[in-house]
C-alpha cells in the first residue's frame, strides 16, 4: 500500500497501528474486527484502506510494531549480551516486565504466533523473521564471548540463541496460562544455566 507521504500521514498510519496492536494484545486476531480498529482509533475507513490493504496486512504491521516495541524496551540490555552478567540481567528483566504486566497477554511476538502460524503464510515468515532477528543479539554476544575465549570452541551461538528463545516463549506461554510467574522464571534459569555449561573453563567470569 501506499506509504504515508507527510507527517500528518505518519501519525495517522502509526497511531492506527498502535491502536490495533493493543486490541489484539487483548483479545487477539480473531476477536478484533477492523471496525473496532476504526473505533478506537478514531480514523475513518478511507483513511484505513489509504495506508492498509486489508486486516492481514494491518497484523503484519501490528508485528513489526511489537517486535520494535519489545527490542526499544530491551535496548539498553542488548548492548550487554556479550557477558554473563548482561545476559542474566537481560533474561530476569524478561520475566520481570512479565510480572510486572500482571502475567498478561504473554510475549506480543509469541501470541501472534500462537494464533496465527497455520492460518496464514506470510505472517508466519514474518513471524519467523522477527524471532530470528530477536534472536540475533544474543548470537552476536555469544560469538563475542566465542571469540574472546569465554565459551568453549564447539559452542555454536546461533543454535544457543535459538534454544534460549524457546525457553523464553515457553515460560511466558506457562507463566500466563498458570497465571504465576514460576515458570518463566525456571525457564529463563533454565536458559541460563543451560548457556553456562558452554562456559570455558577459567574464564567463566567473563
Amino acid at each position: 500500500m501506499e506509504q504515508p507521504r507527510t507527517r500528518r500521514g505518519t501519525e495517522i498510519k502509526n497511531h492506527i497501528v498502535v491502536c490495533a496492536a493493543a486490541l489484539i494484545h487483548h483479545r487477539g486476531v480473531s476477536a478484533t474486527a477492523i471496525d473496532d480498529v476504526l473505533a478506537a482509533s478514531g480514523a475513518g475507513k478511507s483513511q484505513f484502506y489509504h495506508y492498509f490493504e486489508n486486516k492481514d496486512d494491518l497484523v503484519r504491521e501490528v508485528l513489526r510494531h511489537n517486535l520494535n516495541v519489545i527490542l526499544a524496551a530491551q535496548e539498553p540490555l542488548l548492548e550487554g549480551l556479550s557477558t554473563w552478567k548482561g545476559i542474566k540481567a537481560w533474561l530476569d528483566a524478561m520475566a520481570g516486565a512479565h510480572e510486572d504486566a500482571g502475567l498478561f497477554g504473554g510475549c506480543r511476538i509469541g501470541s501472534l504466533a500462537a494464533e496465527m502460524v497455520e492460518r496464514d503464510e506470510p505472517l508466519r515468515l514474518a513471524i519467523a523473521s522477527a524471532f530470528s532477528r530477536w534472536e540475533s543479539f544474543l548470537a552476536i554476544g555469544l560469538e563475542a564471548m566465542k571469540a574472546r575465549g569465554a565459551l568453549r570452541p564447539r559452542a555454536d551461538p546461533e543454535v544457543l540463541a535459538e534454544t534460549t528463545m524457546a525457553a523464553i516463549q515457553g515460560g511466558y506461554l506457562l507463566s500466563t496460562t498458570k497465571k504465576d510467574i514460576r515458570p518463566m522464571k525456571n525457564a529463563v534459569a533454565a536458559a541460563y544455566a543451560h548457556l553456562r555449561s558452554f562456559a570455558r573453563p577459567r574464564t567463566s567470569a567473563s
